[in-house]
């Protein structure tokens, strides 16, 4: 008995007082899952805003064609205007 109380019960004391109670597993737990929670929350927001960004993106995108497109369709405009010039002065100049 001598052996079992200097020895073996306060190496069991010690284990008992750090081992964690369901109680407090469970609660530890929660803990874990709100944090979860407010992750998952805040992925969701993360995710919307991204595809709000997306969105923009190619509607910019879609406007820059556009221009671009103006622009050379204005360029042949131009070259269309200047060979038709050069097609009157041959013409004069045939004449």
């Amino acid at each position: 008995m001598r052996f079992y109380r200097e020895f073996i019960r306060p190496d069991l004391d010690d284990i008992r007082a750090k081992m964690v109670t369901r109680d407090e597993f469970l609660s530890h737990m929660d803990g874990i899952y709100k944090r979860f929670d407010s992750l998952e929350s805040e992925y969701q927001s993360l995710r919307a805003a991204v595809q709000r960004l997306e969105d923009r993106m190619t509607a910019v995108e879609q406007k820059l064609d556009r221009m671009a497109l103006r622009s050379e369709l204005i360029d042949l405009k131009d070259q269309v205007a200047h060979l038709t010039q050069r097609i009157i002065e041959l013409e004069k100049a045939l004449n």
